[in-house]
Parts: structure tokens; C-alpha cells; sequence
């Protein structure tokens, strides 16, 4: 393998490393909606707060750094919504 080629992937893994333990850390954060949320009698699905994470963390981006980054959240929040529901008892 060529040495830049395996510093580069060394730098992913590091931020992939990152990447987990955030997510690990909004999950949690998410089982805490989730209570408030079963409290409340309240959906899982908040149509208008996804799209304004989306709006939030698109601003400024490029047209295919939005698309991508469009396409990770979607997946995120899907699995937020699946998260929710399985521990709480929510519908989804």
C-alpha cells in the first residue's frame, strides 16, 4: 500500500473513532426524547425539527456535499426514530 495512501486511511479510522462515540453519545440523548416524547404523548417523527437540523447543517455547503450530507442524515434520523420506538414503546 502506498505510505499516503495508508496515512490517509489511518486520519478515517481516527475520525471514524470520533464519529462512533458521538453517535453512541446522540443516542443516549435520543432515549432521553424519547422519554419526554412518551410523556407527552407525543410522535417520534418531527417532520419540522429534521428539517431543520438538515437547514442547519447544509448551509453553506456545495450542491453535492448537501446531497451526502441529506442522504447521512436521513439515515441517522431513521435510525433515531427506530431507537426511540424500540425503547420506548412509541409508535413510530
Amino acid at each position: 500500500m502506498l505510505p499516503e495512501l495508508k496515512e490517509i486511511r489511518q486520519e478515517i479510522d481516527l475520525i471514524d473513532d470520533r464519529i462512533k462515540a458521538l453517535y453512541e453519545r446522540r443516542m443516549k440523548l435520543v432515549l432521553d426524547i424519547a422519554e419526554i416524547k412518551a410523556e407527552r404523548n407525543l410522535p417520534v417523527l418531527d417532520v419540522a425539527r429534521e428539517s431543520e437540523i438538515i437547514s442547519r447543517l447544509t448551509k453553506g455547503q456545495d450542491d453535492d456535499m448537501t446531497e451526502v450530507t441529506k442522504a447521512l442524515f436521513a439515515v441517522v434520523f431513521e435510525a433515531s426514530r427506530s431507537y426511540q420506538a424500540k425503547k420506548s414503546g412509541l409508535k413510530q
